[in-house]
């Protein structure tokens, strides 16, 4: 259609050209050049917005149900104007074959129908991401030497990693790029691959993204190559810059993983096509359009629709060239209101250091004092010795080899923090208090409530690291053997618990853990025997020290870390630009971005660096961001218009994915709304051509979700 028709009440119907490249073999080569397909209605074609797949709907009104039109799976089909501007290109993805017999008063028909998906469905069907890129032993000139270089072009596939960029916020980008060459050995781009966090980058936005559509993954690339990712019109925006952290695309294929990146960004993207026949992907941001004229740097823009008042004839607006509105629906609704969103982060951990008790009954040790003490004990070296050392008490009850090994004494120590251990036949005094170690504004409420209850938890790795802030301390355990007054490190095998906080000592004889000062029992019916880790809870024993009451000398101490029962909570409230009266609330799931984690003043290890954070403050701008975004109304919209807006001549349609409706126009109806000091307008998420009845439809997202942007 012409400008001129375009301004003209007495305009001709606008026809479509549908062209086709035939395939064969697997996977198909494709002929040259695009021939013209005879015969072929056009149902409808859907432009999407973002990782869902475009498609159309082609049938033959001449054919039978079931006769051939001549194309085949796979085929590439594109429609277009006489001008050129291409709306739809992909691949014969189905057959719709129908018919029905009528009644005697008629209504018998028959339909030939192909369905057709654009180039994001064939990414999506054949590039999922599972893994991770990087670089092994093999990838690097002079592997572990210090002249260790990556070799520029080399890497390789770990299937057994996760695809997680900023991997629980620690970076994992290697800053060494890779360069990736087509089979010729022709260089096509350079992007980021995987690292281990200790000699790690944080990923971008962008990088991340580069990753995702790089050859590397793209398994369309044969027919849709994107060589260098990185020139893709959009992506150079300073909001790529930002670093997200712990974003999972693990399974998804690569526009969903690209797709759900942008989203966190408030950024969208869409599939666009050439007269060349070649294809790419643009980026836009949400609801950012300012100009009424697309341009190179303009991919997304604003337009203006005119509905005529009632009984304003409609020649004068036609005349002037405005985009004239058929019908319009509007849904306007509060119930997706949400003003007073609630943000869960992750349960709160801390570090600490705090002593242990014996998780076993004293009965159930027994020290043997026969023949002067000789009895109590036996090294590896003195049960080597022994024909029948299950004749020895110690071997039988207390030795891993033992006929009848008592596992858990002097082994088994916990925090005793569901109280288990308190009472008879233990006696190990009061479940832990937590809150002697937790500063009071994480473990009280604003009553001096103790916010912890009886649970079984595990001891974690502490927070704090080496000297070097490489490798975390782990979990540090000391001995004493003088009530307290002094502590040892003594190296033993010792693991943590799994369903209680508490250690258990996997060293297979006891009484090998000697006393780093080599001192021996000072009195007492053990008196002169070495001191080790052994004989000092046999003294204990032997002198009837009641634990609870302070007196053992024998004594476990840990550092580590605990997960409590608290975690980070956040709350926005409405304000005064709510869409609805009343509070709406929505939770939001954050546990794998925002937490507390805090080494206490408890802990041995405070002049160590450690992994610390308190991202409360991040959590309630995040969440003022998502309630600034939420509480206005849902407002959507169904656009209907007069005729096709091809883009008459221009080589582009008049609209596309990611334009946005400023105003109705002759109605005097503003679309506008403002959020702070920015104005947002109801973007376009779906385009619909009706060849057939020569409409066009419009879909907007609703407006809350023009601005949505994640915090890091």
């Amino acid at each position: 259609m012409s400008l001129a028709d375009a301004k003209s009440l007495q305009r001709t119907a606008q026809r479509l050209i549908v062209e086709a490249r035939k395939g064969s073999g697997s996977p198909p080569a494709y002929e040259a050049n695009w021939q013209p397909v005879w015969g072929a209605s056009i149902d409808r074609i859907i432009i999407n917005a973002g990782a869902k797949p475009s498609s159309a709907l082609i049938w033959f009104p001449d054919l039978r149900w079931d006769a051939s039109a001549g194309l085949g799976f796979a085929d590439m089909v594109r429609i277009r104007t006489f001008e050129g501007a291409v709306l739809f290109a992909g691949f014969i993805v189905g057959r719709k074959p129908a018919f029905g017999g009528g009644t005697e008063k008629g209504g018998a028909f028959e339909r030939n129908v192909i369905h057709l998906a654009d180039y994001r469905w064939l990414i999506s069907a054949g590039s999922a991401l599972y893994g991770q890129f990087g670089r092994g032993p093999d990838d690097y000139y002079s592997y572990g030497s210090s002249s260790q270089e990556a070799i520029g072009n080399s890497y390789t596939r770990f299937t057994g990693r996760r695809t997680v960029f900023n991997q629980d916020g620690r970076p994992n980008r290697d800053p060494v790029l890779l360069n990736i060459e087509n089979s010729a050995g022709v260089h096509l781009c350079n992007i980021s691959i995987f690292a281990d966090p200790e000699i790690g980058k944080y990923w971008t936005a962008r990088e991340m993204i580069i990753y995702c559509l790089s050859p590397l993954w793209n398994s369309a690339y044969e027919y849709f190559p994107l060589d260098d990712p990185s020139s893709l019109l959009g992506l150079d925006h300073t909001d790529f810059d930002k670093v997200l952290n712990h974003v999972s695309v693990e399974g998804l294929n690569i526009i969903e993983a690209v797709s759900h990146i942008c989203s966190q960004l408030g950024w969208s993207l869409r599939e666009e096509y050439y007269r060349d026949g070649s294809v790419s992907v643009i980026f836009y941001k949400f609801g950012s359009a300012v100009s009424f004229a697309r341009g190179e740097t303009e991919p997304i823009i604003l337009h203006r629709l005119y509905a005529p008042a009632a009984g304003e004839s409609i020649a004068a607006p036609v005349a002037a060239g405005e985009k004239m509105l058929w019908s319009m629906e509007l849904d306007e609704d509060i119930t997706k209101v949400v003003n007073a969103p609630i943000g869960l982060g992750a349960p709160d951990r801390f570090e600490f250091t705090a002593e242990l008790v014996p998780a076993w009954r004293n009965t159930r040790l027994a020290p043997d004092t026969s023949d002067d003490n000789k009895n109590l004990f036996f090294t590896e070296a003195d049960l080597q010795d022994i024909t029948e050392p299950n004749l020895k008490s110690y071997f039988k009850y207390y030795h891993p080899r033992g006929s009848q090994f008592r596992h858990e004494v002097g082994r088994k120590w916990t925090l005793n923090e569901t109280g288990r251990y308190s009472l008879d036949p233990y006696d190990r005094g009061k479940p832990f208090d937590f809150a002697a170690i937790i500063p009071e504004k994480y473990i009280k409420d604003s009553g001096g409530k103790r916010l912890f209850g009886p649970f079984a938890r595990q001891l974690l790795t502490a927070l704090s690291e080496d000297p070097e802030g490489v490798n975390t301390i782990g979990i540090k355990v000391e001995f004493s053997f003088d009530g307290g007054e002094s502590w040892q490190l003594i190296p033993a095998a010792i693991v943590s618990l799994e369903k209680e906080a508490g250690v258990y000592i996997a060293e297979a004889n006891l009484a090998e853990m000697v006393d780093q000062k080599e001192r021996v029992i000072d009195g007492g019916d053990l008196d002169g025997v070495q001191l080790n880790f052994w004989s000092s809870l046999c003294d204990d024993r032997l002198a009837g020290s009641a634990f609870d009451d302070g007196q053992w000398l024998t004594r476990v101490r840990v550092t580590a870390t605990v997960q409590m029962d608290q975690r980070l909570v956040g709350y926005a409230y409405p304000s005064w630009a709510s869409g609805s009266p009343f509070e709406h609330r929505e939770i939001y799931d954050f546990s794998d971005r925002y937490g507390i984690v805090k080494r206490t003043e408890s802990s041995i290890l405070s002049g160590l660096p450690a992994y610390q954070m308190d991202m409360t403050g991040i959590l309630l701008s995040h969440l003022d961001s998502v309630r600034r975004a939420n509480e206005d109304m849902s407002i959507s919209g169904l656009f209907t218009l007069d005729r096709l807006w091809l883009g008459d001549g221009s080589g582009f349609p008049e609209f596309m994915p990611g334009d946005c409706l400023e105003a109705i126009d002759g109605r005097c109806y503003n679309l506008t709304v403002s959020l702070g000091s920015k104005l947002l307008h109801p973007e376009i998420v779906q385009i619909v051509y009706l060849p057939e009845k020569q409409k066009q439809q419009l879909v907007t997202r609703d407006l809350r979700f023009v601005n949505i942007e994640r915090e890091s």
